[in-house]
């Protein structure tokens, strides 16, 4: 079995695609956190980790994707 078998791109895709949108809604509420009168340092931390860790894997996936020669969604 070689990478390209072990691998489907449509499975890969969905992850890609889901993954994008949890980093959007992580952006939103880190706009609104930033909104608030006084805004918690902790939680905007949390949520700029957690947004790096999501980053991360998207270009992991978007990297195995391009070694792979199949385009990744946008």
């Amino acid at each position: 079995m070689t990478l390209q078998t072990a691998i489907e791109t449509p499975p890969m895709t969905s992850r890609i695609d889901a993954l994008r949108r949890r980093h959007r809604r992580l952006d939103d509420r880190v706009a609104a956190e930033h909104r608030r009168p006084q805004p918690d340092m902790t939680v905007l931390q949390r949520l700029k980790r957690e947004k790096l860790r999501l980053k991360e894997e998207l270009a992991r996936y978007e990297g195995l994707l391009r070694t792979l020669g199949r385009p990744a969604t946008s």
